[in-house]
């Protein structure tokens, strides 16, 4: 009897980790402590770049993220807390919706974390976008559906991930109708100054109280990095007043040049 033996090693590698889960999957990846920012190799669509690739908006993705963390640009995380929050919570995910729709609920039953994303199909990245220029031209907030015309959504994303970490660890940033946050945008709405209605009609009732509240507190956040805090109305100062005071990064660098993240892929 021969016995053959083959000299191939027939071995595969355990995806066991995020990281290694995230590197045999997508182009590009990133991470800030355990944080992980990865995307495809899709281009986005909507854009004003007609050469933009996945890796610009993928980089763009890691400063912005790098300057909300690092606010006063000294290239050390300005709140540990937050950062282990995004570490143990969420991810942030760059790609086409064919995408993102799988891997969202894949990588959440995998792996236990929150998968935000900028869906870059269908969402404007825009990266000639800056709060020197906003091109705002209302003179007060009193519909969710406002965005400037020419609006980066990598900037939303990216906010909305930050406060999503907060949500997680702080009991008075809360999204809910009873919450802090809450309570201003009903106010605001109790007061004929401020809609979500037509956006709820236009998404046959999907724009929830608490994706209100969210995208409430993002608008007033770009309206304060845009240098308009004077059409806020007083509800809105309120809002603005508590992101302050919860530690909120106010600021944004999308030309932030320090090394605060590790690509490692």
């Amino acid at each position: 009897m021969f016995l053959v033996l083959s000299c191939t090693d027939k071995t595969t590698t355990k995806i066991d980790t995020l990281e290694s889960y995230l590197k045999s999957k997508f182009t590009h990846v990133a991470k800030i402590d355990d944080f992980y920012i990865a995307a495809g190799n899709n281009p986005p669509i909507e854009t004003n770049d007609a050469d933009a690739s996945s890796r610009d908006i993928f980089q763009m993705s890691v400063r912005l993220f790098e300057s909300l963390l690092d606010q006063n640009e000294d290239g050390i995380v300005d709140d540990t807390a937050l950062l282990k929050s995004l570490s143990a919570n969420l991810m942030f995910l760059i790609d086409h919706t064919v995408i993102t729709d799988i891997e969202e609920e894949k990588i959440q039953e995998l792996f236990g974390v929150y998968v935000m994303t900028m869906k870059s199909n269908i969402w404007p990245y825009m990266p000639n976008f800056h709060y020197s220029n906003c091109g705002i031209e209302i003179s007060e907030l009193n519909t969710s559906l406002w965005r400037p015309e020419t609006y980066n959504a990598l900037w939303e994303e990216c906010f909305h991930t930050i406060t999503e970490a907060q949500n997680r660890i702080q009991s008075n940033f809360s999204f809910d109708s009873n919450s802090i946050l809450g309570n201003y945008m009903q106010n605001d709405i109790d007061n004929n100054s401020y809609d979500i209605s037509e956006q709820n009609a236009l998404e046959d009732d999907g724009y929830d109280f608490n994706t209100g509240v969210n995208e409430y507190v993002h608008q007033i956040w770009l309206i304060n990095i845009c240098g308009l805090q004077n059409i806020l109305n007083e509800y809105q100062m309120g809002v603005l007043m508590h992101l302050e005071s919860s530690g909120t990064p106010l600021m944004i660098n999308k030309d932030y040049n320090l090394e605060l993240a590790e690509i490692v892929k």
